[in-house]
């Protein structure tokens, strides 16, 4: 039984066995977007996400971020229910990240950080697009990781009719920041 048992673990290629997968901690974690009109900058925020992000034996990543367009939060009611109706949350109601990164290995020692590109599938008002964001990666122990990424993207291009105030639209340009805490 012990030799069959080894056998099997001998087929088992090393990255399948040294897979580690952390899920996303919402209480500590946040996503961010900003967006700036002629006459005033606003942001509203998330903390409801949720995810996991898998480390694999062969040093790639995975991670799947999946944010619910109703849980964002200006400070500004009026402000979030123009956006929800923009962005058409009853209909696509996440927006949804899936990220690929490689060359990622669990540090000998804690506290650590590395700078990463991922290549990134964002999801949002049904449509995917494709592209690379850096992400700083902070290993705080074997167990409890912090992503933290920044990066823009386009409203025409995810075909969202820009907001606008005084006759006069958003910039297209929309700023995301990400900081995420995965244990």
């Amino acid at each position: 039984m012990r030799s069959a048992i080894l056998a099997v673990l001998l087929l088992v290629p090393a990255a399948a066995q040294a897979q580690q997968t952390l899920t996303l901690d919402p209480g500590s974690s946040s996503v961010t977007y900003t967006l700036v009109h002629k006459l005033h900058k606003f942001s509203a925020t998330s903390k409801k996400a949720e995810g996991k992000a898998s480390l694999l034996g062969d040093g790639k990543a995975q991670v799947m971020v999946r944010v619910p367009v109703e849980s964002f939060d200006s400070d500004n009611v009026n402000r979030d229910a123009h956006m929800k109706e923009t962005v058409e949350a009853a209909k696509f109601p996440t927006v949804e990240l899936k990220a690929l990164g490689d060359g990622l290995a669990a540090p000998a020692s804690f506290p650590a950080t590395v700078k990463k590109a991922f290549k990134v599938q964002l999801l949002f008002h049904g449509i995917k697009q494709l592209f690379e964001v850096p992400v700083e990666i902070t290993w705080e122990a074997a167990n409890k990781v912090r992503a933290t990424t920044n990066f823009r993207i386009s409203l025409d291009g995810y075909k969202i009719e820009r907001p606008s105030l005084m006759f006069v639209k958003v910039d297209d340009e929309i700023a995301i920041d990400a900081k995420l805490l995965f244990q």
